[in-house]
């Protein structure tokens, strides 16, 4: 194959470093000195070779970033993900220019542009004018998944002289550049955001059961929203249902949001409730805020699954299971519902372990659009009392 080798790759062949045991060792040696909390936080199997492959679309978690750039001195996390032109022999250096084409991008190296502000002012002015125009969407990023987790406190605020007089599109692209710097957005994804102006957008949407032996849950649900609107966002509508519960769900915000939020039940069955989170004060064009709260009564009693609707785009999904007092997990499938109803297994983003006597399951899905679901199922047997 005459397939040119990414700079990350050369640079690990050439210290030996090339198999994923010898990476994450170096990895957590590395971690121990710049950020002990990041020791043990490498990347898995799958996505380590992804790495190397170069096939990856935008760039890792900013966590990974950080550990790459104090592995390698002197080299920007984009450069050691650019194509290297001159053979495993030649060692590249991070002070002279690389020939080098975006991985990103690599049906077309000679046309490599930068996205630009003004690309990105036009793309969200055009997505405020026509936003229902059925044309929205993530486009190519639908079907990579590789996405930069948010490691952005949230609300956020850019000071900029004459604010008063920004247009809602302007006050929208001066506030997703800064996002971009921070959540260390490729163009392809800062593109794709761009391009669903006139959307709400969840930029990361976590889901989290903690269930007990007895099979009562809490289930948490962490909303990280940007509004891409002409228009202020006051609530938020959602809805839960459990086939087994102990009377009406108890549904609590969260004393840690980025907003006041209040829980309005507008359906309430002992099973089913549709409620509404009202924001107070409401999340303004160009803010991202987050909302969380929780729901207790819930009992997973015979059937062990969580369907989960996405009701908008959604960068980056999250389904965290803890299940206690499991003897052994059996089984663990998970399954993404597109958006014309067929289904495509989503078992390559799956993770599942034990964690002394508690089964553990994470199931992570990027670029989700309004109409798609995620359905996670699991079996298992349970302890011995």
């Amino acid at each position: 194959m005459d397939a040119k080798p990414i700079v990350l790759k050369v640079l690990l062949q050439h210290r030996h470093l090339q198999t994923h045991r010898a990476f994450c060792r170096e990895y957590d040696r590395v971690a121990a000195k710049a950020d002990p909390t990041l020791r043990g936080g490498g990347p898995s199997k799958a996505q380590f070779y992804r790495w190397l492959s170069g096939e990856l679309v935008g760039l890792p978690y900013p966590d990974h970033c950080r550990i790459l750039e104090s592995m390698f001195p002197g080299w920007k996390v984009d450069q050691l993900f650019q194509i290297h032109q001159d053979g495993l022999d030649f060692v590249p250096e991070p002070g002279k220019p690389q020939k080098v084409v975006a991985t990103s991008e690599p049906t077309q190296p000679a046309q490599q542009q930068n996205t630009t502000p003004a690309d990105v002012l036009r793309s969200i002015e055009q997505g405020l004018e026509t936003p229902a125009n059925g044309h929205a969407g993530w486009g190519s990023l639908a079907h990579s998944h590789t996405v930069s987790r948010p490691s952005v406190t949230f609300p956020v605020a850019v000071a900029s002289a004459g604010m008063e007089t920004e247009s809602p599109a302007q006050r929208i692209a001066r506030s997703l550049l800064t996002l971009s710097k921070r959540l260390r957005l490729s163009d392809t994804e800062l593109t794709g955001l761009a391009n669903l102006a006139g959307y709400v957008v969840e930029l990361d949407l976590t889901c989290s059961i903690d269930i007990n032996a007895a099979g009562w849950s809490t289930v948490t649900y962490s909303h990280q929203l940007f509004n891409s609107t002409n228009r202020p966002i006051k609530r938020l509508t959602r809805e839960l249902w459990f086939e087994t519960t102990d009377g009406p769900l108890r549904i609590e915000p969260s004393p840690s949001n980025d907003r006041k939020v209040a829980i309005q039940r507008t359906h309430e069955m002992n099973n089913l409730s549709k409620f509404a989170c009202h924001i107070s004060p409401a999340i303004d064009p160009g803010e991202a805020v987050t909302i969380s709260y929780s729901c207790r009564g819930g009992q997973f009693l015979h059937d062990h699954y969580w369907r989960q609707a996405v009701p908008r785009y959604t960068r980056h999904l999250t389904l965290n299971i803890r299940h206690q007092g499991v003897d052994m997990l059996l089984n663990c499938t998970a399954i993404e519902e597109q958006a014309d109803g067929s289904e495509v297994s989503a078992t390559e983003d799956l993770i599942c372990a034990d964690d002394s006597g508690d089964a553990v399951i994470t199931l992570t899905r990027n670029y989700l659009q309004p109409s798609q679901a995620v359905t996670l199922r699991w079996e298992i047997s349970r302890a011995s009392s």
